[in-house]
């Protein structure tokens, strides 16, 4: 089990790193200026797609559902971040 924990925490390491890599690159971009936000989204989105079908490829998967889940994924990040950006946050269970 402690091996299942140990991939588990690779796992999110790698994550981490690679969405901020991700992130970074972002924001140089719109620091340059020169290209509309917008358009960087739409290029990211085009990119995450083509990872996707890869991927599915790669892994033997369905491109279908794969880059359906992907769709969910994204579609869920964004309203996390969009609800985070109105300092709405995430709404907390229990006893504080």
């Amino acid at each position: 089990m402690g091996s299942k924990k140990a991939d588990e925490r690779d796992l999110e390491r790698q994550m981490w790193a690679a969405t901020e890599t991700l992130r970074e690159a972002v924001l140089r971009l719109l620091r340059v200026g020169g290209i509309y936000p917008q358009v960087i989204v739409l290029a990211a989105a085009r990119v995450a797609g083509e990872m996707g079908a890869n991927a599915a490829l790669e892994g033997g998967e369905d491109v279908e559902n794969l880059l359906g889940e992907l769709a969910e994924i994204m579609r869920a990040a964004g309203l996390e971040h969009h609800a985070t950006l109105r300092g709405e946050g995430l709404p907390v269970t229990g006893n504080a």
